[in-house]
C-alpha cells in the first residue's frame, strides 16, 4: 500500500517518542544547504546530525561543506571527514602514512569521526585496494589510537551480485556486480574480519546494517565477535523487505542488540534543497525509519519508498520497541561512541586545511569555481579570528 506522505509525515512526526534524537548518517554536500537541513531537522524531530563525507570529483570530498556547517552550528553537528585519495591514487608504492596523516589532521581540526566508502564495490573498482592491505594500515592504526569513530560502508545488498535477482534500478545505476569485475560480497567481509582482528579497539559503525538484514544469525554472530562494532539503520533498499519477511526474529534481534544499533536515515541535504520532490522523498525516509522502530503493527509505505516493499510479501510492519530500546538506538548509543556533544573546531588548523584542499583542487585544474569557494570559506574563518563564524559561511 502506498500513500502520499508529505502532509502525512509532517503530522505524524509529532506522534513519535519525545527523544533527543541524533541522526547518525546524513550527507551534506554544500554549505548553501545548511538552512534547508536545519528546517528538515526541526520537521523530523532530530536535534543533532552526524554529517558524513564521501569522495566528490568536484571537491575531493565533502569535508569543506561539513566544516562550514559545523562552524555555523557547532552544537548541532558531529562531522565525519573522508579521505582525500589524490596522493593515494597517484603514488606507487602507496605509502601507509598518507591516510594516517589525514586522520591525524582531521582529528586535530575537530572532526568527530571518519567516513569510509572504500568497502563499496563501485569504489573498489576505481581504487582497487583491499581493505586489509598495507595502504590502509596506517589509517587503521591512527583511528584506533585516537579512538576516532568510523562510519563505514562495506559491501552492498546480496542480490546485486545475482543475475536474476538484481533490480533493474540497480543495474541502471551500475550496481550489478556479478559479471566478474568485482570481488564477491564474502571477500569484503573477510577483509573486515582481518582489519578487526589486527585492530580490535576500532570504534566502527557499519552502515546499512552491514547488509546482513537477510541473515540475522550472521549479524548476531558478528556483533558477538566484535564488541566495539555497531550497525546503523540507514536504510538500504533491501533492508525493510528482509525485516518484513522475518518480523518476529527482527524484533527479537533489535531488543537483544539495542545497545549496538544506531539510528540513521542516509538523507541528502542536496536532495532536501532540490525542491518539493526531493524534500518529500527525504521526509518519507525519515518517517519510515522512525515508524519502523516505534510503531507496532502494519504501516502504509510512503509512495517514494515503494520499492522497499516486497510485492509478494506480507506487507510492512513496525517493531513497536519499548522506550528504553528507542532511547539507546536513537540517542544513547551514538553519544556513547561520539561523545555527548560535538568536538570544537580549531579555527587556525581548519583554515590551513581548507587552503590545502583548495590548492589540490586548483592543481587538478577542473574545479576552479569550487576551489575559489573553499578559499573564500578559509578567508572568512581567518577573518573571524576567535569570534563566531559569520552567519553566511
Amino acid at each position: 500500500m502506498s500513500v502520499p506522505i508529505f502532509a502525512h509525515a509532517m503530522t505524524t512526526f509529532g506522534g513519535f517518542c519525545d527523544i533527543d534524537a541524533v541522526d547518525g548518517h546524513v550527507h551534506f554536500e554544500h554549505v548553501n544547504h545548511a538552512d534547508g537541513l536545519l528546517d528538515f531537522m526541526q520537521a523530523v524531530k532530530v536535534s543533532r546530525v552526524n554529517l558524513v563525507s564521501i569522495p566528490d570529483p568536484m571537491t575531493l570530498n565533502h569535508n569543506a561543506a561539513l566544516i562550514g556547517f559545523k562552524a555555523r552550528f557547532p552544537d548541532r553537528a558531529y562531522i565525519c571527514g573522508g579521505p582525500d585519495y589524490t596522493e593515494v591514487v597517484a603514488t606507487r608504492p602507496r605509502d601507509p602514512a598518507i591516510l594516517a596523516s589525514q586522520v591525524n589532521t582531521l582529528r586535530a581540526i575537530g572532526f568527530d569521526g571518519w567516513k569510509l566508502l572504500a568497502g563499496k564495490p563501485r569504489t573498489r573498482r576505481w581504487l582497487p585496494i583491499p581493505l586489509d592491505a598495507s595502504p590502509y594500515e596506517g589509517m587503521w592504526t591512527a583511528l584506533e589510537e585516537h579512538q576516532m569513530p568510523v562510519v563505514w560502508h562495506v559491501a552492498d545488498p546480496e542480490e546485486f551480485w545475482d543475475e536474476e535477482r538484481c533490480p533493474v534500478w540497480a543495474r541502471l545505476q551500475g550496481c550489478f556486480y556479478g559479471g566478474g569485475d568485482y570481488p564477491p560480497k564474502e571477500q569484503f567481509y573477510q577483509e573486515v574480519d582481518a582489519v578487526l582482528g589486527r585492530h580490535p579497539r576500532l570504534r566502527i559503525i557499519l552502515a546499512h546494517f552491514y547488509f546482513l538484514s537477510a541473515d540475522l544469525g550472521s549479524a548476531a554472530a558478528f556483533l558477538d565477535a566484535h564488541p566495539t562494532v555497531c550497525f546503523d539503520l540507514a536504510p538500504g533498499n533491501e533492508m525493510f523487505i528482509n525485516f518484513a519477511r522475518n518480523h518476529e526474529a527482527t524484533r527479537a534481534f533489535f531488543q537483544r542488540y539495542a545497545d549496538r544499533l544506531i539510528f540513521g536515515t542516509d538523507i541528502s541535504a542536496n536532495r532536501v534543497a532540490a525542491g518539493p520532490g526531493g524534500r518529500t522523498s527525504m521526509l518519507d525516509t525519515a518517517w519510515l525509519v522512525r515508524s519502523f522502530l516505534e510503531t507496532d503493527g502494519p504501516l502504509p509505505l510512503p509512495s517514494r519508498t515503494s520499492r522497499w516493499l516486497d510485492p509478494h510479501g506480507e506487507g510492512f510492519r513496525g517493531l513497536g520497541l519499548p522506550r528504553s530500546s528507542l532511547e539507546r538506538i536513537c540517542r544513547a548509543n551514538f553519544e556513547r561512541i561520539f561523545g555527548a556533544a560535538p568536538r570544537p573546531l580549531d579555527r587556525d588548523k581548519t583554515v590551513v586545511e581548507l587552503r590545502r584542499m583548495a590548492g589540490v583542487m586548483e592543481r587538478r585544474g577542473t574545479t576552479r569555481p569550487a576551489s575559489i569557494h573553499v578559499l573564500e570559506m578559509a578567508q572568512q574563518l581567518a577573518d573571524a579570528g576567535s569570534d563566531a563564524a559569520p552567519p553566511h559561511l
